[in-house]
């Protein structure tokens, strides 16, 4: 029996993971301001994708418990879970104006620039040029890239589903265990998660809190770790001259996401028939390493005079080339919610404040 549910389980998390997936794998995104160099892709890549690791954050660190009460020994149950944080106005652009970028910027009408996030009709857009020396003081500006800067999805929430076992151990404490099977979406992107978690009952070593029998108090802890991935679209612009790799194949183009989240919370319920309040505070951090991998075009000017092709542009082809680290450590985390147990089945809501406001909710069965 057990068995069986918990393939069941999994196959639900399958399906949410797979609506989770797609409004934002639809199609691939389109990068193409690696096209202006290293030094601003890495600017621009990390104020663009921002928001959606810190919402990777959030959600990872969020729908751990649903009560403080840890089950009898020999207890377990199975929830699977769905959490979204919601990024605030404020993180659905960027100004292009304060990245020191190598470009002229090209307002339109601003230097505003849609996130992931957002979404933005009219946006500035970036052109790069070269001085060429032609010769008797004669001095050419080529332009070897002019891009507009990539819009967003208009998605500002990713819901992030989970399955969640917990069992009781000795001495008060629960250990848990949650993890997606690492599920994809056509050719766009996958997205999979495991962590680990612990939670230690703190009313059997308080007198009056043991003697409520209402009340629990335990501290509880939690490590998750989300890798996923997104297909990305840079191919080389139509102003380049010089085409060295005519038939080179970009297929290989990724955005990759390592998230970690860790929290660590001390949280009270208070057990009702069949309702349960809870209500924690504590600390969450996370982690998020962002990285284009696979081969991208790099526009550039041939600047050997001894070159029949010398002043025309012309692209470079780099290999994994940016990375960057997101750190968010010491959030305050203050969370409250409400589970329904309706025998062995149970139902629960909870908000979470924290870097972004998280919602979750989850279904489950419980056993002693």
């Amino acid at each position: 029996m057990m068995k069986r549910i918990a393939r069941r389980i999994c196959v639900l998390m399958v399906f949410l993971a797979g609506g989770a997936l797609t409004p934002l794998f639809s199609q691939p995104l389109s990068l193409e301001f690696i096209y202006g160099g290293l030094e601003d892709a890495e600017a621009i890549l990390q104020d663009y994708l921002k928001p959606y690791a810190l919402i990777l954050g959030s959600d990872l660190n969020a729908g751990w418990y649903n009560t403080a009460r840890p089950h009898k020994l020999g207890g377990l149950d199975i929830t699977a879970t769905v959490s979204w944080a919601k990024a605030p106005a404020s993180t659905l652009t960027y100004d292009l104006a304060l990245l020191n970028l190598n470009g002229t910027i090209e307002p339109n009408p601003s230097t505003l620039a849609p996130t992931v996030a957002g979404e933005q009709e009219n946006r500035p857009s970036i052109s790069y040029t070269q001085m060429v020396d032609l010769g008797g003081g004669n001095m050419q500006e080529v332009e070897y890239s002019n891009l507009t800067v990539p819009d967003g999805t208009g998605l500002d929430y990713i819901p992030l589903p989970m399955a969640q076992l917990t069992v009781r151990l000795p001495f008060g404490t629960d250990v848990s265990a949650r993890f997606v099977p690492s599920v994809g979406y056509r050719d766009y992107g996958e997205i999979g998660l495991w962590g680990v978690g612990g939670k230690h009952s703190l009313s059997q070593w308080l007198p009056l809190a043991d003697r409520l029998g209402f009340l629990d108090i335990s501290v509880q802890g939690g490590y998750t770790r989300v890798s996923s991935s997104v297909h990305v679209v840079v191919e080389p612009q139509p102003l380049v001259q010089v085409d060295n790799y005519p038939d080179f194949n970009w297929d290989d183009q990724f955005i990759t996401q390592e998230v970690e989240g860790w929290t660590l919370n001390l949280i009270a319920s208070q057990t009702l028939p069949v309702v349960t309040f809870y209500e924690g505070i504590g600390y969450a951090s996370s982690t998020a390493e962002l990285m284009m991998e696979g081969h991208y075009p790099l526009h550039t000017v041939i600047l050997d005079d001894a070159s029949e092709d010398y002043g025309k542009t012309t692209y470079e082809i780099l290999e994994n080339p940016v990375s960057t680290t997101f750190k968010n450590y010491n959030n305050l985390r203050l969370n409250v919610g409400v589970r329904l147990k309706l025998g062995v089945l149970t139902f629960h809501y909870d908000f979470t404040h924290t870097l972004y406001v998280t919602h979750s909710v989850g279904l489950g069965i419980s056993f002693r």
